[in-house]
């Protein structure tokens, strides 16, 4: 097997040449499921971004399912780029805040059952291989400016983290539930986007 350290800030023309491929292939890795005439949204402007990959965009999966990069683009900060005024810093600063919280009592809790079970050493690193913790629930209020909304729904899976039909893996939370039904009912233009390495029931949300 090859390996390449870069421990140079110089960028490589094998680093161009794989983004440009990156950039190539990506919209063939897309599916439109359903469109009402929303997309492609015309022009720039003020627009409200939610969900938990606006700024927490998965961009590969688990284990072998990923690889290092020196920098990827976000939705927040790919929209940015395309000149979009973002209004819901507010929310994704709270929204941080709630996974940040919501990770330390997660991987608080595999800890103590993983003591409790005798693992020690790097078996305490096998026996929370794969655990992910799910997304939380939270209030945070949907008040972002503009006439247009785009909702991120991520979920990440690969190597060692089974997928299980619970709210907050496969299946979608209440909280989820109920924020993107009202912002398909409050916005004129509402964009559901699913940042996914693995299926997740849509049934509750239908109507967007």
């Amino acid at each position: 097997m090859n390996r390449i350290r870069i421990e140079s800030p110089e960028i490589r023309a094998f680093e161009t040449q794989h983004t440009a491929a990156v950039r190539a292939l990506a919209p063939e890795c897309m599916v439109l499921l359903k469109n009402d005439g929303t997309l492609p949204l015309q022009g720039t402007g003020k627009l409200a971004l939610y969900g938990s990959g606006a700024r927490k965009t998965i961009k590969g999966g688990t284990g072998s399912g990923d690889v290092n990069v020196r920098h990827f683009v976000t939705v927040e900060e790919g929209l940015k780029n395309a000149g979009f005024e973002l209004t819901t810093e507010k929310w994704m600063d709270g929204y941080d805040k709630v996974v940040e919280e919501a990770k330390k009592a997660f991987y608080a809790a595999v800890r103590k059952e993983a003591e409790a079970a005798g693992a020690k050493g790097p078996q305490m690193m096998m026996y929370a291989m794969g655990r992910a913790c799910p997304e939380p629930n939270y209030e945070l209020a949907l008040d972002g400016e503009g006439d247009t909304a785009v909702y991120v729904l991520a979920r990440n899976s690969g190597e060692g983290a089974d997928r299980k039909p619970v709210a907050g893996d496969i299946n979608l939370t209440d909280t989820e539930i109920r924020d993107i039904l009202a912002l398909n009912e409050k916005y004129d233009k509402f964009v559901l986007v699913l940042n996914v390495g693995g299926m997740v029931d849509l049934k509750p949300v239908e109507a967007v």
